[in-house]
């Protein structure tokens, strides 16, 4: 029996009341991001295993001595953008202001410098790909913001499924592009191919989005484990997230429209025990430990992009 790949697991470590769906809905709202994230520490802990934080730069400001246990704990802490501001809403240089500031949170909270970053909302898109130009002329060495199916607020249909380097942002959803030595490691988010994937490029739903959030929470805990399988056996590893406020069910609110009460709140109930199911059956580590070869193979990059 061959070994299997092992998975990349992160938590977008961000204020419950940010989310997208909830900011707009949300007065005076009750910060629980200590006991959210001590909900998911404890798991992990139960099956030692390590873990990426993506940390939104504020956070790492108002909470050091969280962000700094995390470390403490031998989890990575990498970048979730210091203000949780979409791409979308951005300029290259506000991105590229956010990205410093972000790490200056997380190195004065930890002492470590974030090497990973995720956008807030996976808004690395065609309309933002000027974001690996920014991301490549910073010390930022790998992304994961990239969601390779196509939904109403994100994603792009056809980009590449499994781990690999951005040597162009003329063309950052290309895997075919050849690899010049440098670039950014982009990571992107797991789903399942199906036998429609070769119309995948003309915008169609050929994919299936499980590897966390909504997703994870509404698939049945049988069918999440079968997809991870699956990915598996083609010998990829897959690139598991949550956010730790999915496990923790103080912060749901009255009042949210029912679409948006469905998305933000359905499985909370079952997640930890949907995540603990994952844990037991499978091997997980951060995602710069997954990404270490690709991560070996740009070590000498020297990038002469220039940010505008």
């Amino acid at each position: 029996m061959e070994p299997q790949p092992v998975n990349a697991l992160s938590f977008d470590l961000e204020h419950w009341y940010s989310a997208t769906l909830v900011a707009d809905d949300t007065t005076e709202p009750e910060d629980h991001i200590e006991r959210s994230t001590e909900i998911v520490l404890e798991l992990l802990d139960k099956h030692d295993v390590s873990a990426t934080f993506f940390v939104v730069g504020q956070v790492a400001a108002e909470y050091p001595s969280l962000v700094r246990s995390l470390v403490q704990k031998g989890h990575e802490v990498a970048s979730h953008g210091h203000t949780h501001t979409p791409l979308f809403e951005l300029t290259k240089a506000e991105f590229a202001e956010e990205l410093e500031q972000s790490a200056n949170a997380i190195r004065q909270a930890t002492g470590v410098d974030p090497i990973g970053f995720r956008a807030p909302n996976f808004s690395i898109t065609p309309k933002t790909a000027w974001a690996f130009d920014v991301l490549n002329a910073s010390e930022y060495r790998y992304d994961s913001s990239v969601f390779p199916v196509k939904t109403p607020l994100y994603g792009v249909s056809d980009a590449p499924t499994a781990p690999y380097v951005v040597s162009s942002s003329l063309s950052p959803f290309d895997v075919g592009m050849a690899y010049s030595g440098s670039g950014i490691v982009e990571f992107p988010i797991s789903v399942v191919e199906t036998p429609l994937e070769r119309f995948s490029g003309y915008g169609f739903p050929t994919r299936i989005p499980f590897s966390g959030g909504f997703y994870a929470r509404v698939l049945p805990s049988m069918l999440l484990r079968r997809f991870v399988r699956q990915v598996n056996r083609q010998g990829r590893p897959v690139n598991l997230y949550f956010h730790p406020w999915e496990f923790n069910e103080q912060v749901q609110i009255e009042g949210l429209p029912i679409h948006k009460r469905l998305v933000s709140y359905y499985g909370m109930d079952k997640a930890i025990q949907k995540l603990d199911n994952l844990l037991h059956e499978f091997e997980f580590d951060t995602v710069q430990s997954v990404l270490s070869p690709e991560l070996t193979e740009t070590t000498d990059r020297t990038s002469t992009t220039q940010v505008h």
